[in-house]
């Protein structure tokens, strides 16, 4: 009897052993689910990031070429790999200050449905895991222009990250005139 009571017992620790191990990957995958890889960006100082999905490349600013007479979100037109590609900046948009481009300043190249754009931002910090289930409201202090393109916010490392909403920014009447950047 103590034998088939001390089999019982190993079967049980067995048992628990493997239910444990099954919890501990169902909640590594939650994990995986909650997080989605973003790109972060520092435009007008601040720090902002949107889905990397949304990004084919990261570029440095090469020259661009000044259109006279459009919209001042475009800042020009650069040639990418026999493409000509409108290259815009979104500060405007956002209420944010239109600071000089330096080394560091890079072209991201976005693709939305209908077209390529590159959007100029000052800095690039990468591309980096974001917990979806932290976004919160953008802060109040933002006018209604500027919420428009605004998903949320996120606090990160000490970091304030403002969650842009690619969708309707590539939408935006001030960037596409007639389904063209």
């Amino acid at each position: 009897m103590t034998k088939k009571n001390g089999t019982d017992e190993i079967r049980a620790i067995l048992e628990e052993m493997r239910e444990e191990y099954w919890q501990g990957l169902a909640e590594v995958e939650e994990v995986r689910e909650e997080e989605q890889e973003f790109i972060t960006v520092t435009l007008g100082g601040e720090t902002f990031a949107f889905e990397t999905g949304y990004a084919s490349e990261v570029i440095r600013v090469p020259k661009l070429v000044k259109i006279p007479r459009v919209q001042e979100l475009l800042t020009g037109v650069f040639n990418l790999r026999g493409e000509i590609t409108a290259a815009i900046d979104i500060r405007p948009l956002l209420g944010l200050p239109q600071l000089p481009l330096t080394p560091l300043s890079r072209i991201v190249v976005v693709k939305a449905a209908p077209f390529v754009t590159g959007i100029i931002a000052e800095k690039v910090e990468g591309v980096r895991p974001l917990p979806m289930n932290a976004i919160e409201p953008a802060v109040t202090s933002l006018d209604e222009k500027q919420r428009e393109y605004i998903r949320g916010q996120l606090h990160v490392d000490g970091m304030l990250i403002m969650m842009l909403d690619m969708a309707k920014l590539l939408q935006a009447p001030d960037i596409v005139v007639n389904n063209h950047v």
